[in-house]
C-alpha cells in the first residue's frame, strides 16, 4: 500500500500536466500513488494521462463527466489506497523534496495537517503570501490558503470531505481547512518553499472572466455558506476586518512608535510580494 496518495484534478490542462507529472515522478520520496481524475476535459488531457499511466504503474486515471474539482477531488480520495493525502491541481508543480519533507514531518509530530511555504510562477513570479495558521487569520482571511497540503484520510472522512456547495468557487477547500481549526487540530507550515502556484493570464482564468457584480454574489455567497458552517468565525471575521479597516490602518500609520513600543500586531492586506 502507498504511503501517499497525490490526488490531480484534470480538466483541459493539456498546457500543463505533463509538467505536473513530471513534477511528482522527480520526487525523492516514491512511495506513492497518483490519482488523477479526468473530469470531462474536452482538449488531449485525457490522452496524455493514459500515456502517462503507461510508463508509471503509480499513476492511475478516473475518466469521469465533468462535475467540478470538489466532486474530482472527492471520487478520487474515495478511491485512494493510501492514509496520507495530498491534493494536486493539474497546472501546479512541487519541488523534488516536497512529498519527502512533508512526509517526515507529520509523521513524526502530532501535526495533523503539513504544508509549505509557496512561490507563483508564470504571469507573477514571487512569495505567495498565505495566513497564519490561527483563529484571527483562518477565520477573518479565508481566501489565501492553498489546496495542496499533506493530511489524513481519517480527518478526511471525519469531516464529510470536501463540502460540495463550494464547487466551482474559488477557494473551495476553505471550508475543509476551517473544520482543523473548530477542532484545535494543530496544522503547520514550514518555510521551505516546496510548491509552486501558477499564475495565468486573465483569459485562462475563470474568476477573473466573470463580470465585476458575479464576483461579487460568488464572494457573498461563499462567506454566509462559510458562516454558516462554521459559526465560531463569525466574531473573528468582525475582529479581522476591524483591524484590517482604513481608520484603523490609518491610526497604526501614524502612530509607528506606538506600535513598537506596545508591540501591536497589524496584519496586512493581502498583496502579492514580487521578487
Amino acid at each position: 500500500m502507498p504511503k501517499i496518495s497525490v490526488i490531480i484534478p484534470v480538466y483541459n490542462c493539456e498546457k500543463y500536466i505533463s509538467e505536473t507529472l513530471d513534477s511528482v515522478i522527480a520526487q525523492t520520496f516514491t512511495d506513492w500513488e497518483a490519482i488523477c481524475v479526468n473530469d470531462g476535459s474536452i482538449d488531449d488531457s485525457l490522452k496524455i494521462l493514459k500515456q502517462y499511466a503507461k510508463r508509471d504503474k503509480r499513476i492511475r486515471i478516473i475518466d469521469q463527466k465533468n462535475r467540478g474539482v470538489v466532486i474530482a477531488r472527492n471520487n478520487a480520495i474515495s478511491k485512494s489506497k493510501s492514509d496520507l493525502i495530498y491534493p494536486l491541481d493539474g497546472d501546479d508543480i512541487i519541488k523534488p523534496d516536497c512529498l519527502e519533507k512533508l512526509y517526515n514531518k507529520i509523521t513524526n509530530s502530532n501535526y495533523r495537517v503539513v504544508m509549505s511555504n509557496v512561490r507563483t510562477f508564470g504571469k507573477i513570479n514571487g512569495f505567495f503570501k498565505q495566513p497564519k495558521l490561527n483563529k484571527l487569520q483562518m477565520y477573518g482571511w479565508h481566501e489565501c490558503c492553498i489546496i495542496s497540503a499533506l493530511f489524513y484520510k481519517s480527518d478526511f472522512l471525519k469531516f464529510g470531505g470536501y463540502c460540495k456547495d463550494f464547487n466551482g468557487y474559488g477557494g473551495d477547500d476553505m471550508d475543509y481547512w476551517l473544520n482543523y481549526i473548530d477542532n484545535n487540530l494543530p496544522m503547520i507550515r514550514l518555510n521551505d518553499i516546496l510548491f509552486l502556484y501558477r499564475t495565468k493570464e486573465d483569459k485562462e482564468s475563470l474568476w477573473k472572466n466573470y463580470p465585476f457584480q458575479e464576483r461579487i454574489r460568488r464572494h457573498e455567497y461563499k462567506e454566509q455558506k462559510l458562516m454558516e458552517k462554521h459559526p465560531k468565525m463569525k466574531k473573528w471575521v468582525r475582529l479581522y476586518k476591524f483591524i484590517n479597516g482604513k481608520i484603523c490602518r490609518f491610526f497604526f500609520r501614524i502612530q509607528d512608535g506606538y506600535i513598537k513600543i506596545f508591540k501591536i500586531p497589524v496584519i496586512p492586506v493581502y498583496k502579492w510580494r514580487k521578487k
